[in-house]
């Protein structure tokens, strides 16, 4: 059964969602299609639109709460969400880090340099650093993210999120149902159990 994982770079609860996502392979029998989803990496115009303060701080408490909690280290770039890193080379970078057989490796570690550490992913050594992290070769790595294929790739899978209703990231996907937030993964392993997909557990019998 496929599962697709439509999350976004922009996103601090994509970030502090990863490795509970991850976590659903090891319990359950599917296969995660990972949707790197940005309508600014696809080329699309975003209007920006107001947040209400109290919804703001909110959101700020929330999320640093979660990160808290589960020892994960989050570090909220000074001017965010007012602006925010352009998440064209990094979105780009999945698809192409997907096709090397890196994708898990890439994200983990694109997702803690950009939230973990505060690292903006596009300063010049960003990509070279990662790159050598990850034991890919710099130059062709960034040969491909200039690709018209990995663009059109990466508008596609912005389009197919719209055509679903996405909204929002984490958004997950299975049977047509949407699933969103990094509060309800709690519901989608419900979901997944109820749907007969979870993994038998291994009886080792001692001769």
């Amino acid at each position: 059964m496929n599962l697709e994982v439509y999350y976004s770079f922009q996103s601090p609860f994509s970030y502090l969602a990863l490795e509970s996502i991850y976590d659903l392979t090891k319990a359950f029998d599917i296969e995660i299609l990972w949707q790197p989803f940005s309508a600014k990496a696809a080329g699309f115009p975003v209007t920006p639109s107001p947040v209400a303060p109290e919804k703001l701080s909110y959101y700020f408490e929330d999320a640093t709460r979660f990160a808290k909690e589960n020892r994960i280290p989050l570090v909220f770039p000074e001017t965010w969400p007012q602006t925010e890193f352009e998440p064209g080379k990094v979105t780009r970078g999945a698809i192409v880090a997907a096709d090397m057989g890196v994708l898990m490796e890439y994200n983990f570690k694109v997702f803690h340099k950009w939230w973990g550490l505060g690292e903006d992913p596009n300063d010049d050594n960003f990509m070279s650093e990662l790159c050598e992290e990850l034991d890919v070769e710099v130059g062709e790595f960034l040969g491909k993210l200039s690709c018209s294929d990995v663009r059109a790739r990466v508008k596609g899978i912005y389009q197919r999120g719209r055509t679903l209703g996405i909204f929002d990231t984490p958004t997950f996907v299975i049977d047509k149902e949407r699933i969103v937030g990094i509060d309800k993964i709690s519901y989608l392993q419900h979901r997944l159990t109820e749907m007969g997909l979870k993994k038998k557990a291994t009886v080792r019998v001692n001769a």
